[in-house]
């Protein structure tokens, strides 16, 4: 007669990079099944699918590849074909371009200053994205300074609404079903 009140065999505590590729798994996982379940919904398989995952005995590796790759996972556990937009990678896309725009901006800045203290002048103007940029070097000191009425806060925020748009994929709205 077997006891059946003896505890089950737990499942093996996985190491660090076993954990980290399944966390990593699971984020990738996730970003994929955001176009296509709703934000609750979205949390609850990705739990269940961690949990099945903390269960499995095998190694991690084994059973992610038994998984297979987390956009086709995703993919299954699409409801109807509409997809909806991805808003997380749209912010993602949105904070990226920003950072690009003010290095692009600060380069062209601090160029401009290190051109006026290699020659002789005092001072130089440019112009970058509708801003008016001045560096100036004296026996005062060094300085940079830019001046524009509208262009220092519309221009990237066109440049952060157009990545986020473009990498949230926002033209999905208009496939999905009532």
């Amino acid at each position: 007669m077997i006891n059946s009140s003896l505890p089950s065999a737990a499942p093996p505590r996985r190491s660090l990079p076993d954990r980290w590729r399944t966390e990593t798994y699971l984020l990738r996982f996730d970003l994929h099944l955001e176009g296509v379940a709703p934000g609750r919904e979205r949390r609850a398989i990705v739990r269940e699918v961690r949990q099945a995952l903390a269960g499995d005995p095998r190694d991690a590796e084994t059973a992610l590849d038994d998984l297979g790759s987390p956009a086709s996972l995703a993919r299954q556990y699409a409801e109807d074909a509409a997809r909806r937009p991805l808003w997380s990678m749209g912010a993602v896309t949105a904070g990226a371009a920003l950072l690009v725009y003010w290095m692009v901006f600060l380069s062209f800045t601090f160029g401009m200053l290190a051109a006026v203290e290699s020659t002789d002048q005092s001072e130089a103007h440019g112009r970058l994205f509708f801003v008016d940029v001045l560096a100036f070097s004296g026996p005062d000191g060094v300085g940079i300074g830019w001046t524009s009425e509208w262009a220092w806060l519309v221009v990237p925020a066109a440049v952060v609404l157009a990545a986020f748009l473009l990498g949230a994929r926002v033209w999905r709205v208009a496939q999905t079903r009532p």
